[in-house]
């Protein structure tokens, strides 16, 4: 048995009842959160276009897009995935050396559940599965050093959610997982340098991709299953050796991801609630500051600070500005909140 097989069978054992209730409380609390972040964006200019583009090009109406209109499933996928990800609001999960945002595989998931007519215990453990290969494949075998982005270990997160979803079986799940995360391996220019709307569609596009995939598995389409030991696989060409005793994994990695309190990329968050603390007791005015100096932590400063990822200081955009420390720090301290609207 290959290892992508080993996955799959994790995958389609993974039940509800295995949940505990404290995951499932968190996997539902992130579904909220999730959609808030969707229904926040749905005037966004990049999901505008995307509504244009899929206007333009329809798609059997078999899925709702949150907002309104149905199109195609994977259409859909891609819609919604970007609704959540657009304002950059949705959870994180910290891994040394790897960050992600597991809420990513909402749009799949719950596009994938309405059209196999599942319940809501089906969509917990279809996303359950989800946030668990996306978060653990972050945690040993992470890729942003190597230049590749998160969005990597998302093609086979969005694959097995959404197999899930399906109900497709041992076989289909390997096959669907083996061509998504084959395909759709991302580079880490997404979020470096002068970003663009793509920092919030890459991983909808995967989305989009690992649903098609999965459908694809579903009428009999098959993929490399040595995708991760293979000869040129995952492991020789991107992430280097790692492994995880699929028999052996829970649910409940879901437990450690993270709600956003502010507008704002993760390594931030701490960094403004203490601005904002600041400027709350001391009570001076934007007007009295002549320079901030702030301490940081060393991926903090690689990020969003401006080190090797690029200069932070030139901000014009949306996607430039949640990803800015010294725009978000600026913001803070003259706005005294950073919300959709800084």
């Amino acid at each position: 048995m290959t290892e992508v097989e080993r996955l799959a069978t994790f995958v389609t054992r993974a039940s509800y009842e295995a949940l505990s209730t404290q995951a499932c409380q968190v996997l539902k609390s992130h579904t909220l959160d999730s959609l808030g972040c969707a229904i926040g964006a749905l005037a966004g200019p990049p999901i505008k276009l995307l509504r244009e583009h899929l206007e333009e090009f329809g798609g059997r109406p078999l899925a709702t897009m949150i907002g309104d209109g149905r199109t195609a499933p994977d259409r859909a996928a891609f819609y919604n995935s970007a609704l959540i990800r657009y304002l950059d609001f949705n959870d994180s999960f910290l891994a040394k050396g790897e960050t992600c945002h597991p809420s990513d595989n909402v749009g799949a998931v719950l596009t994938a559940s309405e059209y196999a007519g599942t319940g809501g215990k089906e969509f917990l453990t279809a996303m359950a599965v989800a946030y668990q290969v996306q978060c653990r494949l972050s945690e040993v075998a992470p890729v942003r050093a190597k230049g590749f982005d998160h969005v990597t270990q998302g093609a086979y997160a969005a694959a097995a959610g959404v197999a899930k979803a399906l109900g497709l079986d041992m076989p289909q799940t390997a096959h669907a997982i083996a061509i998504s995360g084959t395909a759709f391996n991302a580079l880490r220019v997404t979020r470096t340098g002068r970003l663009s709307h793509w920092k919030g569609l890459a991983y909808p596009n995967t989305a989009f991709s690992a649903t098609h995939a999965a459908f694809l598995a579903k009428r009999g389409i098959t993929g490399p299953l040595e995708i991760f030991e293979g000869n040129k696989g995952f492991k020789e060409v991107i992430s280097g050796p790692f492994s995880i005793d699929w028999e052996r994994e829970d649910l409940e990695v879901v437990r450690r991801t993270i709600l956003k309190k502010f507008n704002a990329e993760i390594h931030s968050q701490t960094a403004l609630e203490g601005v904002l603390e600041l400027r709350a007791r001391q009570r001076f005015q934007a007007n009295e500051i002549d320079r901030v100096e702030l301490g940081i932590f060393d991926v903090a400063f690689n990020i969003i600070g401006g080190g090797e990822e690029g200069d932070k200081f030139l901000v014009r955009t949306k996607e430039q500005a949640d990803h800015s420390l010294p725009y978000m720090v600026a913001v803070a301290l003259l706005d005294g909140e950073v919300g959709p609207a800084q």
